[in-house]
């Protein structure tokens, strides 16, 4: 039934994309519910065109007020630093209101908040932004392929220490993260595993005049380690290796993406089927998608509550009501979810935290700003300011 299409492709606009705006979704109801997932899931397939880099044209440029530059000189590095920041965060905000790969983004989006770095500790924008980049490159890239991305990113080395981790004094901080909360789940390692990992991944160190990794032998402990049951493991693509093959990780990034989409309480027969196929693919994220939005277009998703930026965006997507990007972050700032700026490495909360006084007082004030500033012609505001019939 039309009915029926038109539904599910709203439900898959909605959860694995940014909504839609006024006429997407006759469009796509147009083409048929496989064919829009088709579209979502392979967009260079299906000739879409590329994204735009919603950050061209910013200037990124690191200030550089040097060690022996004056108080009012820092100073003026850290505001200009704050603009930068603000600037490529209301520019990612923008590109996600017209993007024409919605489930790309959203995978950009969903790898945000789990390799998790942020600005308050990175603190400098293009290193953020580098690694934005480097996920919308890899959005559907094999697991094992984004893990070593990330591992070595110089934003993540930053942020989990890695860029003063060596061999005489290695820091455990991302071992422990890339086991617990990026590929295993607590209770699938050791504290040996930990150590072992951490010994194996020193030696990468950020190049300060291209902000990219680099790796230095002599800050490297070569030793081969028994690391998640693996003899001779001794570097980072041996970590990959070892983390990307174990039991445990199919399902736990599986089951973490579709309770992303799905919702939060989805079936537990369904989680183990997707694992396992997961798990068959070699670890292949785009089949992964795939599987997930099949599932939903059978009906096997649950509610779930949406967290503010992807409400914000979508309600923006479907009114084209705009909001002052200033006005914009602070009401996003209220409402707790900032892009780029994580509340700790396990990333924003879900479910029940966005029912809070203030998530809820900054919402209704975001949705008073869109609703001003909808334009007169909208089709979806002259829809609500029709009477019923």
């Amino acid at each position: 039934m039309v009915d029926d299409a038109r539904a599910t492709i709203a439900l898959l606009a909605r959860r694995a994309g940014w909504g839609v705006a006024t006429g997407e979704l006759d469009a796509a109801l147009a083409l048929g519910v496989d064919a829009t997932v088709d579209r979502l899931v392979d967009p260079d397939g299906n000739g879409i065109a590329p994204a735009p880099d919603p950050w061209a044209g910013l200037d990124l440029t690191p200030p550089r007020p040097g060690p022996n530059a004056s108080a009012d000189a820092k100073k003026q590095a850290g505001q200009t630093e704050r603009q930068q920041s603000d600037a490529a965060i209301n520019a990612w905000l923008d590109h996600l209101t017209s993007t024409p790969r919605p489930l790309e983004d959203w995978m950009v989006w969903f790898w945000h908040g789990h390799f998790v770095s942020g600005l308050d500790k990175v603190k400098t924008p293009l290193l953020m932004v580098q690694q934005l980049r480097t996920f919308r490159a890899l959005a559907f890239a094999p697991f094992a392929q984004l893990v070593k991305a990330a591992t070595i990113d110089p934003a993540m080395l930053l942020y989990l220490d890695g860029e003063s981790s060596t061999g005489r004094h290695p820091n455990e901080n991302y071992g422990r993260e890339l086991l617990e909360l990026f590929t295993l789940g607590i209770g699938n390692y050791t504290e040996d595993d930990v150590q072992a990992g951490a010994r194996a991944l020193t030696g990468w160190a950020i190049d300060r005049k291209t902000g990219r990794s680099k790796f230095l032998p002599a800050g490297h402990d070569d030793n081969p380690s028994r690391y998640l049951g693996v003899d001779g493991v001794h570097d980072v693509d041996g970590v990959v290796a070892a983390v990307t093959q174990h039991p445990a990780c199919a399902p736990f990034v599986s089951g973490k993406l579709a309770r992303a989409i799905l919702g939060p309480d989805v079936d537990a027969g369904l989680l183990r089927d997707l694992a396992s196929g997961f798990a068959a693919s070699g670890l292949d994220v785009r089949a992964l998608m795939r599987s997930i939005l099949e599932a939903a277009v059978q009906g096997r998703s649950v509610p779930m509550v949406v967290a503010p930026v992807p409400w914000l965006v979508a309600a923006q997507r479907a009114t084209r009501g705009t909001i002052d990007p200033r006005a914009r972050l602070a009401r996003l700032r209220a409402a707790g979810q900032v892009p780029m700026m994580p509340p700790n490495v396990a990333g924003w909360p879900g479910g029940a935290a966005w029912f809070g006084a203030s998530t809820v007082v900054a919402r209704f004030g975001m949705a008073s700003s869109i609703a001003a500033s909808t334009p007169a012609g909208s089709a979806l505001l002259v829809s609500a300011s029709s009477p019923d019939p």
